[in-house]
């Protein structure tokens, strides 16, 4: 299904390759988005928004609660992007690039995703998806479950 499992049963494997996937197609979209286009601003967003971002979070609500250092790396290929869309100096802190920009972090785009992923399991007829056991986020066995992304920091 695209989603790749390391060999101690991380997301480490899965995370590098969306990573190489960004990165390709980062680069195929240079002339485009990058320091010397003459594109809009809005433009420049709109194919980062359509043609990386989906890149970067398929099927995030099921690896979405990986390791913070692994999340971390495509957070800093966000990052990356929105500079090179902006073209800031490097002295402007990514949070403000992202703040001008209203682009969220990859931690909150997945938390959003997680959860109208959630909302539709929990609303569907299937028989199938009915007869799954309930899950409590309480039990103190499952902190590492894709729901735990819905939980608050």
């Amino acid at each position: 299904m695209g989603v790749i499992l390391y060999k101690r049963l991380t997301f480490k494997k899965h995370i590098y390759n969306n990573r190489q996937k960004v990165n390709a197609i980062k680069s195929i979209l240079y002339p485009l988005i990058g320091r010397k286009s003459n594109l809009s601003l809005g433009n420049k967003l709109l194919l980062y928004k359509s043609l990386v971002r989906p890149v970067m979070s398929y099927a995030s609500p099921v690896w979405g609660a990986a390791a913070k250092s692994h999340i971390k790396k495509l957070e800093s290929a966000q990052n990356i992007i929105a500079r090179q869309i902006t073209n800031s100096p490097w002295f402007i802190r990514n949070r403000y690039i992202a703040k001008d920009i209203k682009l969220k972090t990859i931690k909150e785009r997945f938390k959003k995703l997680a959860i109208n992923f959630f909302n539709k399991i929990e609303n569907s007829n299937s028989p199938a998806i009915q007869e799954t056991t309930t899950y409590d986020p309480s039990h103190s066995r499952k902190k590492r479950r894709p729901r735990t992304l819905l939980n608050p920091d």
